[in-house]
């Protein structure tokens, strides 16, 4: 039977990640936050949601049960250590966990690909932002060239972009990165390189992939492909293909950017906003299987602006492109 409500979501983690996932979240028609929980009072994060009028708490995990509350779905954006006790206390309650950490607990999901999972998963696994933007076109390239030997993807992001988080989770981010690429494509070899732009310079996100084959025929890449794009886009809008695939030294390499919408963190901090709009998809997809029903978003409302320059399907761009390694 569907309802009007809306699925009552908790978040648990109030650093960067964590804040710009709640304002995404106010903005949705399927869901909102009935808690936003932290360690530390006087945190941005948990001010920014104070502010907002949304239900905070210092009490970490503790809090949800604390809190006299059901809890459809808890979006946990701490620490891969973390989560890793958090997932056995949502089990226990009952709790549908989507993961923002590397953490491996649950099933991998990709949402252009598998969305579908959230139905009868109890813990979802978001990969990383690397898996995010690369294992879409990754799985694409494996369906058209399925004798593919060895993946590599070189991940480049800004400095400010990268929070303490990431970095005490920064094996967990290659192991999670690579096992869902093989997961995804089939492929056991794969490397992952992750760069930050020690800079002034505030680039996009770009990731570059490379899939080692003999088959350079280009031409039957492009329709796939772009059907994938416009899937990825349909929950985030600032993926984009730059200039066009390319056969180089024995594989086909692709350039991916991803801009984000800057709610919370920078437009140039696409790595943050991807792997929050993929958990938002599919929490939203729980939603709608759950028999609820759009109802009107009580956050402000973005108004999308288009970049003309980045209409094309595969189009040059007129940003400098980090190298791969």
């Amino acid at each position: 039977m569907a309802s009007s409500a809306k699925l009552n979501v908790g978040i648990i983690g109030s650093g960067k990640i964590g804040t710009d996932l709640l304002i995404k979240i106010m903005r949705s028609r399927f869901l909102k936050c009935g808690l936003f929980v932290g360690r530390d009072y006087s945190s941005q994060g948990l001010q920014k949601a104070k502010s907002l009028g949304v239900q905070i708490s210092d009490q970490s995990i503790d809090a949800f049960s604390h809190s006299g509350q059901k809890f459809d779905v808890v979006f946990d954006a701490t620490s891969a250590a973390f989560h890793k006790k958090h997932a056995e206390i949502f089990r226990i309650a009952g709790i549908k966990a989507i993961d923002l950490t590397p953490a491996k607990v649950g099933r991998f999901c990709v949402p252009s690909i598998d969305s579908d999972v959230v139905a009868t998963e109890d813990n979802i696994n978001m990969v990383t932002c690397g898996g995010q933007a690369s294992v879409p076109i990754i799985n694409t390239l494996s369906k058209v060239y399925p004798e593919i030997s060895h993946i590599e993807v070189h991940s480049h992001l800004a400095e400010d972009s990268v929070g303490p988080g990431t970095l005490a989770n920064i094996d967990e981010y290659y192991s999670s990165t690579s096992s869902a690429i093989a997961n995804y494509s089939g492929v056991s070899s794969v490397e992952v390189h992750l760069q930050v732009e020690h800079s002034s310079w505030k680039p996009d996100m770009l990731t570059v992939v490379r899939a080692h084959t003999t088959d350079a025929n280009l031409e039957k890449l492009y329709g796939p492909l772009h059907a994938r794009l416009q899937q990825v886009r349909a929950h985030v809008p600032g993926y984009h293909i730059i200039g066009t695939p390319r056969y180089l030294n024995g594989a086909i390499e692709i350039l991916i950017s991803i801009r984000g919408q800057g709610d919370w963190v920078p437009s140039h901090a696409g790595n943050l906003d991807i792997i929050n709009c993929a958990a938002i998809a599919i929490a939203e997809k729980y939603a709608q299987y759950k028999g609820i029903q759009e109802s009107p978003a009580t956050g402000p409302q973005r108004v999308a602006s288009v970049d003309k320059t980045r209409l094309d399907v595969f189009h040059s761009s007129k940003q400098p492109v980090a190298e791969s390694a």
